[in-house]
Protein backbone atom coordinates (compact mmCIF):
# COMPACT_ATOMS: atom_id res chain seq x y z
CA UNK A 1 0.00 0.00 0.00
CA UNK A 2 1.71 3.20 -1.15
CA UNK A 3 1.52 6.51 0.73
CA UNK A 4 -1.11 8.05 -1.53
CA UNK A 5 -3.39 5.01 -1.31
CA UNK A 6 -2.95 4.88 2.45
CA UNK A 7 -3.76 8.55 2.91
CA UNK A 8 -6.83 8.34 0.69
CA UNK A 9 -8.02 5.30 2.65
CA UNK A 10 -7.59 7.08 6.00
CA UNK A 11 -9.57 10.05 4.78
CA UNK A 12 -12.38 7.82 3.52
CA UNK A 13 -12.21 5.73 6.66
CA UNK A 14 -12.70 8.81 8.84
CA UNK A 15 -15.90 9.59 6.87
CA UNK A 16 -17.10 5.98 6.81
CA UNK A 17 -16.84 5.97 3.01
CA UNK A 18 -14.29 3.15 2.69
CA UNK A 19 -14.99 -0.27 1.20
CA UNK A 20 -14.49 -3.62 2.92
CA UNK A 21 -11.85 -4.49 0.33
CA UNK A 22 -9.90 -1.33 1.16
CA UNK A 23 -10.17 -2.11 4.85
CA UNK A 24 -8.86 -5.66 4.39
CA UNK A 25 -5.97 -4.35 2.29
CA UNK A 26 -5.04 -1.89 5.03
CA UNK A 27 -5.07 -4.58 7.74
CA UNK A 28 -2.93 -6.94 5.64
CA UNK A 29 -0.49 -4.13 5.01
CA UNK A 30 -0.36 -3.33 8.74
CA UNK A 31 0.41 -6.95 9.58
CA UNK A 32 3.30 -7.01 7.11
CA UNK A 33 5.27 -4.13 8.66
CA UNK A 34 8.67 -4.48 10.25
CA UNK A 35 9.35 -2.59 13.48
CA UNK A 36 11.12 0.26 11.64
CA UNK A 37 8.35 0.50 9.04
CA UNK A 38 5.76 0.58 11.83
CA UNK A 39 7.62 3.44 13.54
CA UNK A 40 7.73 5.41 10.29
CA UNK A 41 4.03 4.80 9.68
CA UNK A 42 3.15 5.97 13.18
CA UNK A 43 5.11 9.17 12.66
CA UNK A 44 3.28 9.81 9.39
CA UNK A 45 -0.03 8.90 11.01
CA UNK A 46 0.50 11.50 13.74
CA UNK A 47 1.27 14.13 11.10
CA UNK A 48 -1.87 13.15 9.18
CA UNK A 49 -4.04 13.86 12.20
CA UNK A 50 -2.32 17.14 12.93
CA UNK A 51 -3.29 18.15 9.39
CA UNK A 52 -6.88 17.09 10.07
CA UNK A 53 -6.78 19.02 13.33
CA UNK A 54 -5.70 22.14 11.47
CA UNK A 55 -8.74 21.76 9.22
CA UNK A 56 -11.00 21.88 12.31
CA UNK A 57 -12.77 18.51 11.96
CA UNK A 58 -12.93 17.21 15.58
CA UNK A 59 -16.02 15.08 14.93
CA UNK A 60 -14.06 13.00 12.43
CA UNK A 61 -11.24 12.60 14.95
CA UNK A 62 -13.57 11.17 17.56
CA UNK A 63 -15.26 8.91 15.02
CA UNK A 64 -11.99 7.52 13.68
CA UNK A 65 -10.56 7.10 17.18
CA UNK A 66 -13.61 5.04 18.14
CA UNK A 67 -13.27 2.93 15.01
CA UNK A 68 -9.63 2.14 15.66
CA UNK A 69 -10.46 1.25 19.25
CA UNK A 70 -13.18 -1.05 17.92
CA UNK A 71 -10.63 -2.52 15.52
CA UNK A 72 -8.35 -3.22 18.49
CA UNK A 73 -11.17 -5.11 20.20
CA UNK A 74 -11.73 -6.91 16.91
CA UNK A 75 -8.15 -8.17 17.00
CA UNK A 76 -8.78 -9.47 20.51
CA UNK A 77 -12.06 -11.18 19.62
CA UNK A 78 -10.70 -12.83 16.47
CA UNK A 79 -7.20 -13.65 17.64
CA UNK A 80 -7.20 -17.21 16.34
CA UNK A 81 -8.68 -16.25 13.00
CA UNK A 82 -5.81 -13.94 12.04
CA UNK A 83 -2.83 -15.43 10.24
CA UNK A 84 0.19 -13.36 11.28
CA UNK A 85 3.74 -13.86 10.07
CA UNK A 86 5.75 -15.83 12.68
CA UNK A 87 8.06 -12.93 13.49
CA UNK A 88 5.04 -10.73 14.29
CA UNK A 89 2.74 -12.44 16.81
CA UNK A 90 -0.81 -11.26 17.47
CA UNK A 91 0.24 -9.07 20.38
CA UNK A 92 2.50 -7.06 18.07
CA UNK A 93 -0.41 -6.23 15.77
CA UNK A 94 -2.60 -5.29 18.72
CA UNK A 95 0.14 -3.08 20.13
CA UNK A 96 0.51 -1.31 16.79
CA UNK A 97 -3.21 -0.60 16.82
CA UNK A 98 -2.87 0.72 20.36
CA UNK A 99 0.12 2.76 19.26
CA UNK A 100 -1.84 4.28 16.39
CA UNK A 101 -4.53 5.24 18.84
CA UNK A 102 -2.00 6.87 21.14
CA UNK A 103 -0.55 8.86 18.26
CA UNK A 104 -4.03 10.10 17.39
CA UNK A 105 -4.47 10.96 21.05
CA UNK A 106 -1.23 12.94 21.18
CA UNK A 107 -2.06 14.80 17.96
CA UNK A 108 -5.60 15.64 19.00
CA UNK A 109 -5.40 15.89 22.77
CA UNK A 110 -2.43 18.17 23.08
CA UNK A 111 -3.31 20.35 20.08
CA UNK A 112 -7.05 20.46 20.80
CA UNK A 113 -7.17 19.92 24.56
CA UNK A 114 -10.58 21.50 25.11
CA UNK A 115 -12.41 18.93 22.99
CA UNK A 116 -10.41 16.08 24.50
CA UNK A 117 -11.13 17.15 28.04
CA UNK A 118 -14.83 17.33 27.33
CA UNK A 119 -14.67 13.81 25.92
CA UNK A 120 -12.76 12.34 28.85
CA UNK A 121 -13.96 13.89 32.10
CA UNK A 122 -12.40 11.71 34.81
CA UNK A 123 -11.27 12.12 38.38
CA UNK A 124 -7.77 12.63 37.00
CA UNK A 125 -8.71 16.11 35.78
CA UNK A 126 -9.52 17.17 39.34
CA UNK A 127 -5.86 16.84 40.34
CA UNK A 128 -3.27 19.26 38.99
CA UNK A 129 0.10 17.75 39.82
CA UNK A 130 2.76 19.92 38.25
CA UNK A 131 5.74 18.48 36.34
CA UNK A 132 9.25 18.33 37.73
CA UNK A 133 11.64 21.26 37.62
CA UNK A 134 15.28 22.20 38.19
CA UNK A 135 16.03 21.19 41.76
CA UNK A 136 18.87 19.35 43.43
CA UNK A 137 21.03 19.21 46.55
CA UNK A 138 24.81 19.63 46.38
CA UNK A 139 26.76 17.95 49.19
CA UNK A 140 30.28 19.30 49.64
CA UNK A 141 33.29 17.31 50.87
CA UNK A 142 32.84 18.66 54.42
CA UNK A 143 29.21 17.52 54.54
CA UNK A 144 27.65 20.92 53.91
CA UNK A 145 24.43 20.66 51.90
CA UNK A 146 23.33 23.39 49.50
CA UNK A 147 19.78 23.44 48.14
CA UNK A 148 20.48 24.52 44.58
CA UNK A 149 16.96 25.53 43.55
CA UNK A 150 16.87 28.08 46.40
CA UNK A 151 20.48 29.25 46.09
CA UNK A 152 21.19 32.62 44.50
CA UNK A 153 23.33 32.92 41.38
CA UNK A 154 27.05 33.36 41.97
CA UNK A 155 29.74 31.57 43.97
CA UNK A 156 28.34 28.96 46.36
CA UNK A 157 31.59 27.48 47.68
CA UNK A 158 35.37 27.48 47.36
CA UNK A 159 37.20 24.17 47.79
CA UNK A 160 41.00 24.16 47.48
CA UNK A 161 40.91 27.17 45.12
CA UNK A 162 38.15 25.60 43.03
CA UNK A 163 35.01 27.72 42.96
CA UNK A 164 31.55 26.25 42.70
CA UNK A 165 29.22 28.70 40.96
CA UNK A 166 25.54 28.79 40.11
CA UNK A 167 25.32 30.31 36.63
CA UNK A 168 22.61 32.67 35.42
CA UNK A 169 20.90 29.81 33.56
CA UNK A 170 20.74 27.81 36.80
CA UNK A 171 23.38 25.17 36.05
CA UNK A 172 26.15 24.33 38.51
CA UNK A 173 29.68 25.11 37.26
CA UNK A 174 33.05 24.09 38.75
CA UNK A 175 35.71 26.61 37.80
CA UNK A 176 39.28 25.39 38.15
CA UNK A 177 42.71 26.57 37.07
CA UNK A 178 45.47 23.95 36.94
CA UNK A 179 47.91 26.42 38.45
CA UNK A 180 45.68 26.93 41.48
CA UNK A 181 44.54 23.41 42.30
CA UNK A 182 45.72 21.91 45.58
CA UNK A 183 46.17 18.42 44.11
CA UNK A 184 47.10 16.80 47.39
CA UNK A 185 43.67 17.39 48.90
CA UNK A 186 41.20 18.04 46.08
CA UNK A 187 41.67 14.67 44.37
CA UNK A 188 40.67 12.78 47.52
CA UNK A 189 37.61 14.89 48.30
CA UNK A 190 34.26 14.31 46.64
CA UNK A 191 31.10 16.27 46.03
CA UNK A 192 27.70 14.77 45.28
CA UNK A 193 24.81 16.33 43.40
CA UNK A 194 21.44 14.61 43.83
CA UNK A 195 18.04 15.27 42.27
CA UNK A 196 14.85 14.15 44.02
CA UNK A 197 11.88 12.63 42.24
CA UNK A 198 10.38 15.61 40.45
CA UNK A 199 13.78 17.21 39.87
CA UNK A 200 16.50 17.54 37.24
CA UNK A 201 19.75 19.50 37.06
CA UNK A 202 22.79 20.35 34.97
CA UNK A 203 26.36 20.47 36.20
CA UNK A 204 29.68 21.30 34.55
CA UNK A 205 32.36 19.17 36.21
CA UNK A 206 35.89 20.40 37.03
CA UNK A 207 37.24 19.01 33.71
CA UNK A 208 34.58 20.80 31.64
CA UNK A 209 32.35 17.74 31.16
CA UNK A 210 28.64 18.65 30.96
CA UNK A 211 26.19 16.39 32.79
CA UNK A 212 22.40 16.43 32.75
CA UNK A 213 20.85 14.56 35.71
CA UNK A 214 17.36 13.11 35.38
CA UNK A 215 14.89 12.82 38.28
CA UNK A 216 15.76 10.58 41.23
CA UNK A 217 19.48 10.50 40.36
CA UNK A 218 22.85 11.34 41.91
CA UNK A 219 26.42 11.87 40.74
CA UNK A 220 29.51 11.61 42.96
CA UNK A 221 32.74 13.16 41.62
CA UNK A 222 36.10 14.49 42.89
CA UNK A 223 36.56 18.19 43.51
CA UNK A 224 39.34 18.03 40.88
CA UNK A 225 40.44 15.33 38.42
CA UNK A 226 44.15 15.17 39.25
CA UNK A 227 44.93 11.46 38.79
CA UNK A 228 45.42 9.30 35.70
CA UNK A 229 41.69 8.96 35.09
CA UNK A 230 38.45 10.83 35.63
CA UNK A 231 36.13 8.64 37.66
CA UNK A 232 32.54 9.42 38.72
CA UNK A 233 29.76 7.35 40.30
CA UNK A 234 26.19 7.50 39.01
CA UNK A 235 22.89 6.34 40.45
CA UNK A 236 19.78 6.80 38.28
CA UNK A 237 20.10 8.44 34.87
CA UNK A 238 22.34 11.06 33.29
CA UNK A 239 23.42 12.35 29.90
CA UNK A 240 27.13 13.13 29.50
CA UNK A 241 29.05 15.34 27.07
CA UNK A 242 32.58 14.44 28.11
CA UNK A 243 35.42 16.91 27.67
CA UNK A 244 38.11 15.32 25.49
CA UNK A 245 41.34 14.32 27.18
CA UNK A 246 43.15 11.33 25.65
CA UNK A 247 45.55 11.19 28.58
CA UNK A 248 42.72 10.76 31.12
CA UNK A 249 39.93 8.28 30.36
CA UNK A 250 36.53 9.21 31.78
CA UNK A 251 34.82 6.40 33.68
CA UNK A 252 31.29 6.16 34.99
CA UNK A 253 30.55 3.50 37.60
CA UNK A 254 26.87 2.56 37.68
CA UNK A 255 25.42 -0.48 39.42
CA UNK A 256 27.76 -3.39 38.56
CA UNK A 257 29.28 -1.93 35.41
CA UNK A 258 31.74 0.72 34.26
CA UNK A 259 31.40 2.94 31.18
CA UNK A 260 34.79 4.08 29.87
CA UNK A 261 35.28 6.88 27.33
CA UNK A 262 37.82 9.47 26.22
CA UNK A 263 35.52 12.19 24.95
CA UNK A 264 32.02 11.50 23.77
CA UNK A 265 28.26 12.01 24.16
CA UNK A 266 26.22 9.25 25.77
CA UNK A 267 23.29 8.52 28.07
CA UNK A 268 23.34 6.10 31.00
CA UNK A 269 20.13 4.80 32.57
CA UNK A 270 20.75 2.77 35.72
CA UNK A 271 17.69 3.03 37.95
CA UNK A 272 17.51 0.18 40.47
CA UNK A 273 13.88 -0.59 39.58
CA UNK A 274 14.63 -1.13 35.90
CA UNK A 275 15.55 -4.52 34.40
CA UNK A 276 18.89 -3.43 32.95
CA UNK A 277 21.48 -0.67 32.96
CA UNK A 278 21.43 0.92 29.50
CA UNK A 279 24.21 2.97 27.92
CA UNK A 280 23.27 4.68 24.65
CA UNK A 281 25.98 6.25 22.49
CA UNK A 282 25.45 9.35 20.37
CA UNK A 283 29.02 10.30 19.50
CA UNK A 284 32.52 8.84 19.86
CA UNK A 285 33.15 5.36 21.25
CA UNK A 286 32.44 3.68 24.58
CA UNK A 287 33.63 0.52 26.31
CA UNK A 288 31.25 -1.21 28.73
CA UNK A 289 32.79 -3.43 31.40
CA UNK A 290 30.79 -5.73 33.68
CA UNK A 291 32.59 -8.44 35.62
CA UNK A 292 34.80 -10.31 33.18
CA UNK A 293 32.79 -9.11 30.17
CA UNK A 294 33.39 -6.05 28.03
CA UNK A 295 31.89 -4.66 24.83
CA UNK A 296 32.64 -1.70 22.58
CA UNK A 297 29.70 0.22 21.15
CA UNK A 298 29.51 2.77 18.35
CA UNK A 299 27.08 5.67 17.78
CA UNK A 300 23.50 4.48 17.39
CA UNK A 301 24.02 1.47 19.64
CA UNK A 302 22.89 0.70 23.18
CA UNK A 303 24.55 -1.67 25.64
CA UNK A 304 22.19 -3.32 28.12
CA UNK A 305 23.69 -4.90 31.22
CA UNK A 306 21.51 -7.36 33.14
CA UNK A 307 24.13 -9.91 34.14
CA UNK A 308 25.28 -10.13 30.54
CA UNK A 309 26.12 -7.32 28.14
CA UNK A 310 23.83 -7.13 25.12
CA UNK A 311 24.32 -4.62 22.31
CA UNK A 312 21.54 -3.47 19.96
CA UNK A 313 20.91 -0.76 17.39
CA UNK A 314 18.50 1.87 18.74
CA UNK A 315 17.03 5.26 17.96
CA UNK A 316 19.14 7.45 20.21
CA UNK A 317 16.54 10.24 20.27
CA UNK A 318 14.28 7.94 22.27
CA UNK A 319 16.93 7.39 24.95
CA UNK A 320 17.59 11.11 25.46
CA UNK A 321 14.04 12.37 25.01
CA UNK A 322 13.88 13.17 28.74
CA UNK A 323 16.84 15.57 28.37
CA UNK A 324 14.99 17.34 25.54
CA UNK A 325 11.86 17.75 27.68
CA UNK A 326 9.77 14.86 26.33
CA UNK A 327 8.38 11.49 27.27
CA UNK A 328 9.05 9.20 24.33
CA UNK A 329 7.17 5.93 24.55
CA UNK A 330 8.77 3.56 22.05
CA UNK A 331 6.85 0.27 22.19
CA UNK A 332 6.98 0.48 25.99
CA UNK A 333 4.63 -1.32 28.35
CA UNK A 334 2.46 0.60 30.79
CA UNK A 335 4.51 -0.17 33.89
CA UNK A 336 7.70 1.11 32.26
CA UNK A 337 5.91 4.31 31.26
CA UNK A 338 4.45 4.83 34.72
CA UNK A 339 7.83 4.39 36.41
CA UNK A 340 8.98 7.39 34.36
CA UNK A 341 5.83 9.28 35.30
CA UNK A 342 6.34 8.47 39.00
CA UNK A 343 9.89 9.83 38.98
CA UNK A 344 9.12 13.01 37.08
CA UNK A 345 5.91 13.95 38.92
CA UNK A 346 6.99 12.56 42.30
CA UNK A 347 3.93 10.35 42.69
CA UNK A 348 3.20 6.86 43.95
CA UNK A 349 1.75 4.33 41.51
CA UNK A 350 -0.88 1.94 42.90
CA UNK A 351 -2.04 -0.89 40.60
CA UNK A 352 -5.56 -2.17 41.23
CA UNK A 353 -6.39 -5.05 38.93
CA UNK A 354 -4.56 -6.48 35.94
CA UNK A 355 -3.02 -3.95 33.57
CA UNK A 356 -2.51 -4.27 29.83
CA UNK A 357 0.79 -5.60 28.51
CA UNK A 358 0.38 -3.85 25.17
CA UNK A 359 3.12 -1.55 23.92
CA UNK A 360 2.55 2.19 23.60
CA UNK A 361 4.18 4.56 21.13
CA UNK A 362 3.99 8.32 21.31
CA UNK A 363 5.58 11.55 22.50
CA UNK A 364 4.23 13.81 25.25
CA UNK A 365 5.93 16.98 26.58
CA UNK A 366 7.27 16.63 30.12
CA UNK A 367 6.17 20.23 30.69
CA UNK A 368 2.52 19.13 30.87
CA UNK A 369 0.93 18.51 34.25
CA UNK A 370 0.14 14.91 35.11
CA UNK A 371 -3.51 15.33 34.08
CA UNK A 372 -2.51 15.76 30.45
CA UNK A 373 -0.27 12.71 30.42
CA UNK A 374 -2.71 10.37 32.15
CA UNK A 375 -5.69 11.51 30.09
CA UNK A 376 -3.63 10.98 26.95
CA UNK A 377 -2.99 7.38 27.99
CA UNK A 378 -6.65 6.94 28.97
CA UNK A 379 -7.81 7.85 25.48
CA UNK A 380 -6.37 4.57 24.22
CA UNK A 381 -9.16 2.80 26.10
CA UNK A 382 -6.61 0.36 27.56
CA UNK A 383 -6.22 1.90 31.02
CA UNK A 384 -7.96 4.24 33.48
CA UNK A 385 -6.63 6.35 36.33
CA UNK A 386 -7.76 7.93 39.57
CA UNK A 387 -5.59 10.40 41.46
CA UNK A 388 -5.77 10.82 45.23
CA UNK A 389 -3.27 13.34 46.53
CA UNK A 390 0.06 12.19 45.12
CA UNK A 391 -1.12 8.62 44.56
CA UNK A 392 -2.07 7.49 41.06
CA UNK A 393 -4.41 4.50 41.06
CA UNK A 394 -4.16 2.42 37.88
CA UNK A 395 -7.19 0.40 36.76
CA UNK A 396 -8.07 -1.69 33.68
Amino acid sequence: MDERTRREFLERYSKNQHTEQEHELFIKWLESLTDDEADLFLEQYGQFFRVLDDSNEPAQHVELRNKIEAQLHGFEAEEEQYVIRPRFPYKWVASVAAAILLFITVGIYLNNSTNAKNATETQVSLNKISPGSNKAVLTLANGTEILLDDAKNGTLANQHNITVDKAADGKLVYNVSAAQVDAGNSSSEYNTIATPNGGQYQVVLPDGTHVWLNAGSSLKFPVAFTGKERHVELAGEAYFEVAKNKAKPFKVSVNNSVVEVLGTHFNVMGYKDEKSTNTTLLEGSVKIVSGNQQKLIVPGEQARVDGNIKVAKVKVAEAIAWKDGKFNFAHQDLKTILRKVARWYNVEIDYQGAVTNEGFVGTVPRSENITEVLNTLELTGLVHFKVEGRRVIVMP
